[in-house]
């Protein structure tokens, strides 16, 4: 992943965004808001592992599970609890 930068990382989001069109919301200054909320709960996970793995273990850690995975609805919301 030594190439990996911005562009690259643009393109993909916009391949993303445009095979689940129907699926997710749009990306548009109206809905900025919600992008941004999404963004800071996933720091917010990241925070985590790395405070119990710590900084060095944290990437070579797996991911947990979690029973509250996003999905992604036009709403905004993550699920039915959120």
């Amino acid at each position: 992943m030594s190439g990996f930068d911005m562009s690259e990382m643009q393109e993909m989001q916009k391949a993303l965004q445009d095979k689940y069109k129907d699926k997710w919301e749009p990306i548009c200054p109206e809905t900025g808001q919600n992008k941004l909320l999404w963004m800071i709960g996933e720091i917010g996970e990241v925070i985590d592992i790395v405070k119990k793995n710590g900084g060095l273990k944290a990437p070579r850690s797996p991911r947990p599970q979690s029973s509250h995975a996003p999905s992604h609805d036009t709403s905004g919301r993550c699920c039915s609890r959120c």
